[in-house]
Formats: C-alpha cells, sequence, structure tokens
C-alpha cells in the first residue's frame, strides 16, 4: 500500500527531509561525528550509530511540503537563528515569531518520526491529527492554537543538539491522573539557542502559562524579544526542563506534569536493604544504596554508574525518583561520570562498595 505524506496526506513518492534543515551543518557547529539516539523517554533508546550531527533524515513528507512551506519555513530559521545558535547577541523581530514558533512545532513533529514503525505501531509518537492540523495552517504561518513558546540560552556541549517532545498531563487537586495525556512540551536545543514550547491538545483544558527559568515568551507575544534574556539552562536543568518541569499555569492550582505512563518508569522497591529500579531496557533491574534516597530526601543528589545485562547507565538521584540521564557503552558512560562536578563517595553496604558524586547545590 502506498505511503502518505504526514503531514498534507498526499499518496505518492516521499522524500526526505532533514529534522534540521541543511542550514545548521553550515552555522559553525562542531561536526565531529557522535553517537545518535531517539525513542521513547522511559526505554532504551534506538541506537542510531555514530555519524556527524544534523544529518538524520525522515522519508515521511511529499516533495510539494518538503519544497514549499517546509523550506520556506527553515529560510526564516536559518535568517533569524543562526546568530543565537552561534551564541551571538541577538533580537528576534515580531514579524518573525510566528514563524519560529511554527519552525519549533515542525521540527517536533518531525523529529519525532525518526522513531521505528515498530515503535509507532505500538502507540509511541503523536497523533497523525496534530500533523494534518500544521499543514492547514502553512498560509497562517502560525503554529497551533492553545500553544505557547519561549526562547532561551542553553549551557553546555560544544555543539550539543536534541529534540525531545514530553507529553503531559493537567492535573487538577483531588483528581487522579487522566487516563490519556493532554497536551506536550516541545524543546530544541542547538547550540547555544533553547527554544521551549507546550500545546495543549484537549479543548477547555488549556492553561496561560510561564517558565521559571524566566525567558522571554516568543509567541504569542506583542513586541520584539531579546537574546539571551532570563536563566540560562545547563545540562543539568535541561531535562527537567524538557518535561515541563519550569512550566507553571499562571491561574488556579492546575499544574502540568509529564503523563507517568510514557515519562516514568514503573515502581521502585526496596528489596534486601537496596532500592530496586527498572532498567531502561524494560528486561532487567538495577539497585542503588537506600541511603541516597534518605539523602535526596533531604535535598542532597547524587550521580553514579550502573548497568544491566543490556548497557550502562549514568543515573542522577532527584527529590521524587532517579533519573536515567545517559545510557551506553561502559567506557562512554564512564568518561561522562569522571567530567561530572562533585565529591566522590563510596557508600558500603549489602551490596558492596558503591560509588557516586554528590551533586553541587
Amino acid at each position: 500500500m502506498p505511503e502518505s505524506c504526514a503531514f498534507c496526506g498526499s499518496v505518492g513518492p516521499l522524500t526526505r527531509e532533514h529534522v534540521f534543515g541543511q542550514w545548521v551543518s553550515r552555522t559553525g557547529l562542531d561536526l565531529a561525528p557522535m553517537r545518535h539516539h531517539a525513542g521513547p523517554i522511559n526505554a532504551l533508546p534506538r541506537d542510531m550509530g555514530e555519524q556527524p550531527p544534523f544529518r538524520q533524515t525522515v522519508k515521511s513528507f511529499c516533495g510539494s511540503c518538503n519544497n514549499g512551506w517546509m523550506s520556506n519555513l527553515e529560510t526564516v530559521a536559518q535568517r533569524v537563528l543562526t546568530p543565537l545558535v552561534l551564541d551571538e547577541p541577538g533580537t528576534i523581530a515580531l514579524e518573525d515569531q510566528a514563524a519560529i514558533a511554527t519552525w519549533v512545532q515542525k521540527t517536533a513533529l518531525t523529529a519525532m518520526l525518526l522513531s521505528s514503525k515498530e515503535q509507532r505501531e505500538n502507540g509511541y509518537g503523536l497523533a497523525p491529527s496534530e500533523y494534518r492540523a500544521l499543514y492547514e495552517r502553512r498560509e497562517l504561518v502560525q503554529p497551533l492554537d492553545f500553544s505557547q513558546f519561549w526562547v532561551g540560552r542553553f549551557e553546555g556541549v560544544k555543539g550539543f543538539s536534541a529534540v525531545r517532545v514530553t507529553p503531559l498531563t493537567v492535573r487538577i487537586p483531588d483528581f487522579p491522573e487522566p487516563p490519556l495525556p493532554q497536551g506536550y512540551a516541545m524543546t530544541i536545543v542547538l547550540g547555544a539557542l533553547l527554544l521551549h514550547g507546550v500545546r495543549f491538545t484537549t479543548p477547555g483544558l488549556q492553561a496561560d502559562t510561564k517558565t521559571e527559568l524566566g525567558m522571554p515568551q516568543l509567541w504569542p507575544s506583542e513586541t520584539s524579544v531579546m537574546w539571551p534574556v532570563g536563566q540560562t539552562c545547563t545540562e543539568t536543568s535541561l531535562l527537567a526542563l524538557a518535561d515541563g518541569g519550569t512550566l507553571r499555569a499562571t491561574g488556579g492550582e492546575v499544574r502540568l506534569q509529564p503523563w507517568s505512563h510514557a515519562a516514568h518508569l514503573p515502581q521502585s522497591a526496596f528489596e534486601n536493604g537496596a532500592i530496586k529500579v527498572p532498567a531502561l531496557c524494560h528486561k532487567h533491574d538495577i539497585y542503588y544504596p537506600a541511603a541516597l534516597l534518605q539523602e535526596a530526601h533531604q535535598g542532597q543528589f547524587y550521580a553514579f554508574m550502573t548497568s544491566c545485562e543490556c548497557s550502562a547507565y549514568l543515573i542522577h538521584t532527584d527529590s521524587d525518583r532517579i533519573r536515567f540521564r545517559a545510557a551506553g557503552e561502559p567506557e562512554g558512560i564512564a568518561a561522562m561520570y569522571a567530567d561530572l562536578v562533585g565529591d566522590e563517595f563510596l557508600i558500603e553496604d549489602q551490596i558492596g562498595e558503591f560509588a557516586c558524586k554528590r551533586l553541587p547545590a
């Protein structure tokens, strides 16, 4: 059966589209080969191999979309965003803001198609209606309704890039978590540039939101946006931001939280004096000392390495759970752990000696 364009639905030959436009490769960012991964945020990601950055493509769009309205968005993005990607102060003019917000949404939707066919058949990804709705707004050059976007600065590994989409629920006190997500957060990092957005997909449940980092709102907006403004996002704070952790509803007691079915691992358990947690592969468990959980409850967090038969992991403790910060070969995880700033401690318990680093406050 012929495949159809993810945006317009036309049936016919499909073309390859870069997740990041080819212009990004010409900005001057480091193009040294690196490992790339894609997949669910609460499972072991799909290893896409080692290759230069910004080469990833998806074959999901027709030539008319690819070379038409999608290409036009890339033209605006190249002109407006290149200085910011390179950490040069700049301004996003009012007349460009709708196009940049639409580019963020288009890029996030495109990146979701890097997943495997099996993952999408199992429910991973965004609804096809999101793609169709954005296509229908191509002449307006505006993001989808009930969307907000912010722009900020990222400080981390030079030339780092990432796209992350996290399903969100709108939580009301004394009500259980809804069975399905009601929106999603979008986060794009390109060099020094951070773009963050939220889209509410359930009518009547949208909330006016702001970000705790004080980043200026890109859309909707009534004035030009200076860059950089607000608190810089670091590698340490990026994951919480991408999970919607810095988004706050401006009225009432409504909260935005990641949809636990897609964002969290199953419940941890106390076993033989240690905390047992399912690994990202969903095939094995990993263990860490209960003392680290007690420390987390007191506001002191740690990083540690561990592994299962499928992968090695770099893990940070947090106030409510542990966070898998990286997965991969043991040598690479060990190098990332060694680069972390913090005093190292050895904990002796039922599972033997356990090395960890106390993370700076």
